[in-house]
């Protein structure tokens, strides 16, 4: 799951016919955005992550006991599918914990993938530190299962190397998507578009809808506002990923696009168990998650998050089909690629992509 940390906003409106925003409230705004990712506000201005959370709290979060059983349960899966959880898949879940497990934590503005910081200010790191980030152990936890579930299947069926190479790809594309709809929002705004305005504002009110049913109203909390800093307006709308003012975390972005990548891979029968427990058709289950992440965290921006890494994740099926090469240049169609030798008791040996006898069961 990602998260979204923004500044409250005061007067904004969720009317689909707002105006569209004006020059002096954008030139206001990018000077705010400004400072704020500079040198010096990046490191100063905004919460530390991850949240500490004491066991007494941990054991009174039914969420985060949940994701423990549920991760517990894929840990179980995958050392009994390959005897070990696969070296690529395991680094990743290893650099995420051990930047999780940092004594004094990260500055949020300092690592945060803020679209005005990543396209004015140049900071391109943010497209890389801000997936290693998250908020509590819960967000961790949530995205380390998926990693678990589906990273390790692609590992077995392309090898290590390709598999690297393929989540390189699509923490690329899924970070660059997220910025990507963030600036086009911006821009139909800028420009007064109705049809921008509407969209908008019928996907803000969709969320507000799941809130209000899952919550009575009251989100679970997981929007951190940033200290020491305001912005207000009364021609500002509320945006479905806030240009200037906000930021997002977490691994989620790439987590979905292995579920679809992985989708893509296993037999067109095959069943996976979203959320652990609902099996649902593999070709289906990333678009289940994302309903179900939209639910549990009724938030426009992770369900923004969520869905570039679903784009993401379909750019990378489709686009070498379409080009004839795979991820960054290797052939689709000549050789076969060493696969992950497994030492399981149902998927043990040498399995190479869909000749696994196994890949059409529940995973």
């Amino acid at each position: 799951l990602r998260r979204l940390v923004a500044a409250p906003m005061s007067g904004s409106s969720r009317s689909g016919t707002a105006a569209p925003v004006s020059t002096l409230t954008d030139a206001a705004e990018r000077g705010i955005a400004r400072a704020r990712f500079s040198s010096l506000g990046r490191r100063y201005i905004g919460p530390r992550l991850p949240r500490r959370q004491s066991l007494d709290d941990a054991f009174r979060s039914p969420e985060l006991m949940y994701s423990l059983f549920v991760s517990a349960k894929t840990f179980a899966r995958v050392l009994d599918a390959y005897g070990a959880i696969p070296p690529g898949t395991l680094a990743i879940v290893a650099a995420n914990v051990a930047v999780f497990s940092l004594p004094d934590g990260v500055a949020f503005g300092d690592v945060c993938l803020n679209p005005y910081a990543v396209i004015h200010l140049n900071q391109l790191e943010r497209l890389v530190t801000s997936a290693f980030v998250h908020v509590d152990a819960f967000h961790l936890l949530s995205n380390m299962q998926g990693v678990l579930q589906d990273g390790s299947f692609l590992e077995h069926v392309d090898g290590t190397p390709r598999f690297l190479a393929r989540c390189a790809t699509l923490l690329g594309l899924s970070q660059c998507t997220l910025v990507g709809l963030s600036w086009a929002e911006r821009r139909f705004y800028q420009r007064g578009s109705v049809t921008a305005r509407r969209a908008d504002a019928w996907l803000d009110d969709a969320v507000d809808r799941v809130s209000k049913y899952a919550y009575g109203g009251n989100s679970p909390g997981y929007h951190v506002p940033i200290r020491g800093t305001s912005s207000s307006s009364s021609s500002s709308v509320h945006k479905l990923l806030p240009f200037y003012n906000s930021g997002v975390v977490g691994f989620s972005g790439v987590n979905f696009a292995l579920k679809v990548a992985a989708a893509h891979r296993r037999p067109a029968d095959s069943v996976v168990l979203v959320g652990g427990i609902a099996p649902v058709p593999a070709r289906y289950s990333a678009w289940f998650e994302l309903a179900l992440g939209t639910l549990i965290v009724p938030s426009a921006g992770t369900f923004a998050a969520h869905f570039a890494g679903t784009i993401a994740g379909l750019i990378s099926v489709y686009a070498p089909r379409v080009s004839g090469f795979g991820v960054l240049g290797l052939t689709t169609s000549g050789g076969r690629n060493r696969a992950y030798r497994g030492r399981g008791h149902r998927l043990g040996g040498r399995y190479l992509r869909d000749d696994d006898p196994g890949v059409g069961r529940t995973t």
